[in-house]
């Protein structure tokens, strides 16, 4: 029996491409205090054009349409806003919260499917979307109650769902676009457009990295590449559905990495939110 052929064989590298991707989150934590949130959005697109343009070449997908140009032009805007929010919000966030709070993302994707592609959307679901703002409101309420009130940490809980927000929406028309567009030219344009779009606001702000943030940067291309990866060879081998549930290792990832690195005890209130969350999620996904 080979290792692939083992039935714990998908869940083993998608739990190793979640972790790879937790200390992706970690590194760009690490430069955004140090660099302007548009910089890092450049530079994280960047260090993925290599890869994008090899896999294209690899591929070999054929042209292109104007209809298809159009739309992942619209993903390209899509996916630049919810790289800067996130990114934004992982500079004033610690590193579990900002996590925590991108795992609404399923839950807005409930909702967009629901309004866009028309897809039904169940009691137990709105029960669901329900239960995960409630968690939601539980860690906001750590921020904003005690007598204290910190506007970077609120603005960046608010880029946080937003960005979760806006990464449904561009799963939403991935969902579309992956019926029909070879998978060559999404990988591509997943890179080409976001890199074109931010690149004026990065070069308006442009700060010369120092040889610690150019090591940084090349350590989050690789390790975003690996970590995705590791997940399409998982989600080849098994169902999404149980492979999903893995996702929410994420936390614990960022909490260890926020503490070693960065110092960061989550309060108990991130933690309650974050459980209410993950319940939501799971019970979107038996929908």
């Amino acid at each position: 029996m080979t290792f692939a052929q083992h039935r714990y064989a998908p869940f083993l590298v998608a739990g190793l491409g979640i972790f790879l991707l937790s200390v992706m989150d970690a590194m760009i934590k690490g430069v955004a205090t140090a660099h302007p949130t548009a910089q890092i959005v450049l530079m994280r697109y960047a260090c993925g054009m290599p890869w994008a343009i090899a896999f294209f070449l690899w591929t070999r997908p054929s042209a292109p349409t104007a209809p298809m140009l159009r739309a992942h032009l619209l993903r390209g805007v899509l996916v630049t806003i919810t790289a800067f929010l996130f990114f934004y919000a992982l500079a004033v966030l610690p590193l579990a919260e900002a996590i925590t709070l991108s795992f609404l993302s399923p839950l807005f994707l409930a909702l967009l499917a629901s309004l866009i592609l028309k897809e039904a959307i169940q009691r137990a679901v709105l029960v669901a979307i329900l239960v995960g703002f409630i968690g939601m409101a539980v860690i906001v309420a750590g921020k904003v109650g005690g007598g204290e009130f910190d506007l970077f940490r609120v603005l960046g809980i608010a880029a946080a769902v937003a960005s979760a927000l806006t990464y449904a929406a561009n799963l939403v028309l991935l969902r579309k676009r992956a019926q029909t567009d070879p998978f060559g030219l999404i990988i591509l344009f997943q890179n080409l457009f976001p890199l074109l779009i931010i690149a004026p606001f990065a070069f308006a702000v442009w700060e010369a990295p120092e040889l610690r943030s150019w090591v940084i940067f090349l350590g989050i291309g690789a390790f975003g590449l690996a970590g995705h990866l590791c997940m399409a060879w998982a989600f080849k081998h098994a169902n999404a559905g149980p492979l999903g549930v893995l996702e929410y290792t994420a936390l614990v990832w960022s909490a260890g990495l926020g503490y070693l690195v960065f110092a960061e005890v989550p309060a108990w209130t991130t933690w309650a939110g974050a459980a209410l969350i993950i319940l939501a999620c799971m019970m979107a996904m038996r929908r």
